[in-house]
């Protein structure tokens, strides 16, 4: 065989390895790109995208939010939230957003009291865009600016008896009741067979801001609320015999 076949041949052969590695490696990468994270990794990833960045409406940082990847958050849709009353559910809800200040601040106090009481789950519903927003006019009247979706609705009629009002303040401090009910962020309720048997609004009462860092003080404090919240699941439900 003539010298420059030869050559040739083993340039061919080198090309063909080269793509033939290319093609593995170009494979694999794609592989790790579409790898399916769990609900547990997206909500850790959702939340500290915003560690110590500002919030440009009041130039505070936004308080660091540190979870596990293997978090017992579950994100839920609007009829997965709704389904826990029509179907007579047991279960922790959590309502929220990760932009919420305060919702930030008590996450990881509410995931340690989970792992703390074995909770295997906390069902998580994003509520950032599915409320209604009312605001008052000049006369302190009551105007909607954005409605709330269907199942927003829905979901007030289903916790009718356990939210709060939803009250705005006028510019002179009055209180002005807007007729609606509100779920407020951040908002952890635990049901039972589809009834609430406990719900907690906030954080504590001496946390002034949400931009604040929670004392130790008030870590307690708080834990023992979800404490309860979470005993009163044991509470409300019907053992054999009752």
């Amino acid at each position: 065989m003539k010298k420059e076949n030869i050559v040739f041949i083993a340039l061919i052969f080198v090309i063909v390895c080269i793509a033939i590695t290319c093609g593995y490696f170009a494979f694999q990468e794609e592989e790790v790109e579409h790898v399916e994270l769990t609900d547990a990794q997206k909500i850790q990833e959702e939340y500290s995208l915003l560690n110590d960045q500002v919030n440009e409406n009041n130039n505070r940082t936004y308080p660091t939010v540190n979870l596990g990847e293997d978090n017992r958050f579950v994100y839920i849709t609007e009829e997965e939230a709704l389904s826990v009353f029509e179907n007579n559910n047991t279960t922790l809800l959590y309502f929220g957003y990760a932009s919420c200040p305060w919702c930030r601040s008590i996450l990881p106090v509410l995931e340690g009291v989970a792992e703390e009481k074995n909770i295997g789950e906390i069902k998580y519903l994003d509520i950032e865009d599915i409320r209604s927003v009312l605001e008052l006019d000049e006369n302190n009247k009551v105007v909607t600016t954005r409605e709330g979706t269907t199942n927003y609705y829905k979901l007030l009629d289903a916790l009718d008896e356990s939210l709060e009002d939803y009250v705005l303040t006028g510019k002179d401090g009055e209180e002005v009741s807007t007729g609606e009910k509100r779920i407020y962020a951040p908002t952890v309720i635990a049901v039972v067979n589809g009834e609430v048997t406990g719900i907690h609004v906030g954080s504590v009462d001496s946390q002034e801001s949400g931009y604040d860092s929670l004392t130790d003080v008030e870590v307690e404090e708080l834990k023992e609320v979800y404490r309860e919240l979470i005993d009163s699941m044991s509470i409300g439900m019907c053992n054999e015999g009752c």
